[in-house]
């Protein structure tokens, strides 16, 4: 009897396990910031890809990621999307002045957001043409004393 009981508790044991999600299948929590550097992305390395697990896999090639500050290669792997609908999104690195814009790789359905990095270097790093321009859009948005004598001039 208590070979049957013990054979019951790890059968169930056994399907509990098999029913939880496997790590690659667990969303990332929170959004994805996209980040500034000061330096260039290296090339990409080569990688040889490794045989495909099922036919609902998709092949993530490897990139390069930026960690605090510096880059950190990610190799490729063989990931299933957690529906069907979603695809994987390539990292992005865009030369903006004398920096470096990086918008991580991640699944259509995970939502990217500016860092506070990029934010405070977009700030720091306007150009005066920018603070001109931004000046005078918010004069043109002010009422002129033109304006206001004719609404005056109407009541």
């Amino acid at each position: 009897m208590n070979r049957k009981v013990v054979q019951s508790i790890v059968l169930t044991s056994l399907g509990l396990l098999m029913a939880m999600p496997a790590p690659a299948e667990v969303a990332k929590v929170g959004p994805l910031h996209i980040r500034i550097a000061t330096d260039a992305p290296p090339r990409a390395q080569r990688e040889h890809r490794k045989v495909r697990p099922d036919r609902d896999a998709v092949w993530i090639k490897g990139y390069w990621d930026r960690q605090d500050d510096r880059w950190s290669w990610v190799p490729g792997r063989w990931e299933r999307p957690s529906d069907r609908r979603t695809r994987w999104v390539d990292a992005r690195y865009r030369r903006e002045g004398r920096a470096w814009r990086y918008e991580p790789a991640h699944w259509s359905n995970e939502r990217l957001v500016e860092g506070d990095d990029y934010r405070q270097w977009r700030e720091d790093n306007r150009s005066d043409r920018d603070r001109r321009r931004d000046d005078q859009r918010a004069r043109d948005e002010r009422p002129s004393d033109r304006d206001r004598d004719r609404d005056r001039n109407r009541n």
